[in-house]
């Protein structure tokens, strides 16, 4: 059920990075995830907290992003069913770990831009880590850019999600009806600047 992922998506920050110096760029996402159970499939969402990107540039031009922690309030994820939901918060432990986190680390803004573009018909890939509790596991997430313009950039990041990687045990009811290990999880994230930037040839609205 998470997605914490939140998250934040570097990569797409690069669009709005390719002619401009330092800058701040602030961000929201919203996340939607999908289960199985045995009786019947569910969904829910959450939002991640408002963050904010930082672009510097250093002496020699090089463009350096310092990525946020991104984060999501285990108490704000719904599935729109009261019960459901207090099972789904009693699994991530919510009153010691209340939060799940996101970041992408190491980045190249070079070559994550070529992995957000790669493919023909505009899908990407993007890895990033997702610390859920105290297990940490790196994700690679297929990432589709939606629209940029000169103010902001808005993208999709989708990535499949086990609660067994994460020492996670599925809800159950009456030990007959249990979840399914693997949830799907897809981030819609929006990367905005206050002035507007002149955007490349290269990238248009797709």
């Amino acid at each position: 059920m998470i997605l914490r992922i939140w998250i934040i998506s570097v990569a797409a920050v690069f669009y709005l990075a390719i002619n401009a110096g330092a800058m701040t760029l602030g961000g929201d996402c919203s996340i939607r995830f999908f289960g199985q159970s045995t009786l019947h499939d569910f969904e829910g969402q959450v939002a991640c907290q408002p963050f904010i990107m930082q672009i510097e540039e250093r002496p020699t031009g090089r463009q350096v992003v310092q990525p946020p922690v991104v984060t999501v309030r285990v108490s704000e994820m719904s599935t729109d069913n009261t019960s459901r939901d207090k099972k789904m918060w009693a699994m991530f432990d919510n009153e010691r770990f209340p939060e799940i986190k996101g970041q992408f680390v190491g980045l190249d803004y070079e070559l994550t831009l070529e992995q957000l573009t790669s493919s023909d018909n505009g899908d990407g890939s993007l890895e990033f880590d997702l610390q859920i509790r105290e297990t940490t596991q790196h994700i690679k997430a297929k990432t589709s850019v939606l629209t940029i313009t000169p103010e902001q950039i808005v993208f999709i990041m989708e990535f499949p999600l086990s609660l067994a990687s994460f020492e996670l045990k599925p809800p159950s009811v009456m030990g007959i009806i249990r979840v399914a290990d693997e949830v799907r999880v897809e981030v819609q994230t929006t990367l905005h600047r206050q002035e507007p930037l002149e955007v490349s040839a290269t990238v248009k609205e797709r």
